[in-house]
C-alpha cells in the first residue's frame, strides 16, 4: 500500500499542475476587473417599463418603489409595472402612493418565470410600440439615483442586453443585524461574476453571464421571445444560453448599480446556493448539446466555448482532491495497523489537498475583495474575516452540490422568503 500511495500523490500532484493549466484562461479574465470602464452617455431618451414581480412582498417593496421615485431620469419616459398573484395583495393600495405605477393581478403563476412572461405578454398585447426597452428588478432591491439614467446611457452602446451591477442591500441598513458574516461571503458571488469574468467578456466581445435582477432587455427581443419562455430554477441563466445561439448582444455595465439582498442565516443561504446550483446544472444539461451543435455550424464559433468550458477545470481539481484526502484518511487507518505503510506519507496525500483547496479558495475570496474594495461597504476587521474564513464557509459547496444532485425540482416551488430587517442609512446612495 506504501508504493500505491506515492504513486497517488504524485498523480494528484502532476493532475493539479494539469488543473491550473487548464484553468488559466478563465484566470486571465480576473485581471480585467482591475480595468475601469468607460462611462457612457446617450443623448437619446428611452421609454423603459421596469417590471417588478412581487408575490406577497409587502415587507420590502416600499423600500424599492421609494428608490425608484427619485430618479434623475426623466420621471415622463419611464413607467414601473409591479405584478402580485391576487386582488388582496397590500402592494396594490401601496402603488396608488407613486406615480407612473401600474399593479397587474396575474393569480397562475409558480415562479418568477410565470409572472414576467405574464406581464411581457400583457404590455405587448396592449401597447407592443410603448416602450424600447424593460428593465427587470426584485422587490428587495434598491435602485441608486441614476440606475434609470445609467442603464439608458448604456443602451447607447447599441447592445440588447444590459446587466448591471450588483451590490448588497444588506450593506445599505443602518441596522446592525442587517448583514452577517454569511451575508458578506455570499455577497462576493455578483464580484466573482462580474467583475472577475463579465468585466472581461465585453471586452471580449463574448455573451456575459447574465444575473436578472437589475437586468435591461431591448424590446426587440422581448418580442423574438414572444414574453418570457423560461421556466427553471435560474431564468437568467437560461437567458445567457438563448444569448449564445440566438446571436442577441449583451454586456455588462458596472456604473448602473442595483443593491439586492443577501440572507443573513445559514439555512436560508444553503437553500438559495442549492437552488442556483440545481438550476445551473439543468440548463447547462439542457443547452450544452445545442450550443455545441450551434459552437461548428457555419465555421467555429470560439466566443461559444466560455459557456462550453465554464470552470470545469476548477470542479475537476475539487473532486479529484476530494477523493485524494479520503484515500489519504483510509491511508492513514491502515498505518495504525500495518507497519508497512508510512504514516508520513499518508498524512501528505491528507492534508496537502486540504490544504490546496484552502489556498485556491483563498484565491477567489481575495481577487474580487481587491477587485470591488471600495464598494464593499464593511469594516476591516469584517472584510478580513471574509477573507480568511470564507474558504472555510466555501466547503459547505461540497455539501450543497451532494444534496442538490439528490434534490427533486419539486422542492424548489415558489414559497416566501423571510426579509431581512432594513432601515436605510440617511442619505445613502
Amino acid at each position: 500500500m506504501e508504493d500505491a500511495t506515492k504513486l497517488i500523490l504524485e498523480i494528484y500532484l502532476w493532475f493539479c499542475v494539469v488543473a491550473f493549466i487548464a484553468f488559466l484562461p478563465r484566470i486571465s479574465y480576473y485581471f480585467f476587473g482591475f480595468v475601469k470602464q468607460k462611462r457612457l452617455v446617450n443623448n437619446n431618451k428611452n421609454k423603459i417599463a421596469v417590471i417588478i414581480p412581487a408575490r406577497n412582498e409587502i415587507a420590502v417593496i416600499s423600500h424599492c418603489l421609494d428608490s425608484l421615485a427619485v430618479q434623475t431620469y426623466d420621471p415622463q419616459y419611464f413607467d414601473i409595472h409591479i405584478v402580485v398573484h391576487n386582488e388582496t395583495d397590500p402592494a396594490i393600495e401601496m402603488s396608488g402612493n407613486y406615480e407612473r405605477t401600474y399593479v397587474t393581478v396575474i393569480s397562475e403563476h409558480d415562479c418568477k418565470g410565470e409572472a414576467l412572461d405574464g406581464i411581457l405578454k400583457k404590455i405587448l398585447n396592449e401597447t407592443p410600440d410603448k416602450y424600447d426597452a424593460f428593465l427587470l428588478l426584485d422587490a428587495d432591491n434598491l435602485a441608486t439615483p441614476d440606475l434609470l439614467e445609467e442603464m439608458n446611457n448604456a443602451l447607447g452602446s447599441g447592445k440588447q442586453i444590459i446587466c448591471g451591477k450588483k451590490l448588497i442591500k444588506n450593506w445599505q441598513s443602518s441596522l446592525p443585524h442587517s448583514r452577517s458574516f454569511i451575508s458578506n461571503c455570499t455577497a462576493l458571488t455578483y464580484a466573482q461574476v462580474d467583475e472577475l469574468g463579465n468585466r472581461a467578456r465585453n471586452i471580449f466581445g463574448m455573451t456575459i453571464t447574465m444575473i436578472g435582477t437589475g437586468m435591461l432587455i431591448r424590446t426587440d427581443v422581448i418580442k423574438e421571445n414572444n414574453g418570457w419562455p423560461y421556466r427553471g430554477l435560474t431564468e437568467d441563466y437560461e437567458m445567457t444560453a438563448d444569448a449564445i445561439v440566438k446571436g442577441w448582444t449583451s454586456m455588462y455595465y458596472t456604473h448602473a448599480r442595483v443593491y439586492t439582498e443577501e440572507a443573513t442565516d445559514a439555512k436560508t443561504a444553503f437553500k438559495r446556493k442549492m437552488r442556483w446550483i440545481k438550476g445551473y446544472s439543468q440548463c447547462q444539461r439542457r443547452a450544452h448539446v445545442k450550443i455545441l451543435k450551434d459552437t461548428f455550424s457555419k465555421g467555429f464559433k470560439w466566443r461559444n466555448i466560455d459557456f462550453l468550458y465554464s470552470t470545469y477545470p476548477a470542479y475537476s481539481f475539487f473532486a479529484v482532491s476530494v477523493i485524494a484526502m479520503i484515500y489519504g484518511m483510509v491511508a492513514v487507518g491502515f498505518s495504525v495497523f500495518d507497519d508497512s505503510v508510512n504514516i508520513v506519507t499518508a498524512l501528505q496525500i491528507t492534508l496537502l489537498p486540504l490544504l490546496l483547496i484552502y489556498a485556491v479558495l483563498f484565491a477567489f475570496t481575495l481577487m474580487p475583495l481587491i477587485a470591488d474594495w471600495r464598494n464593499i461597504k464593511i469594516p476591516f476587521h469584517e472584510k478580513m474575516m471574509v477573507l480568511f474564513f470564507n474558504p472555510m464557509y466555501m466547503f459547505a459547496y461540497f455539501r450543497i452540490f451532494i444534496v442538490a444532485f439528490f434534490t427533486s425540482y419539486d422542492y424548489f416551488k415558489w414559497e416566501s422568503t423571510d426579509r431581512v430587517p432594513f432601515e436605510p442609512i440617511a442619505d445613502s446612495e
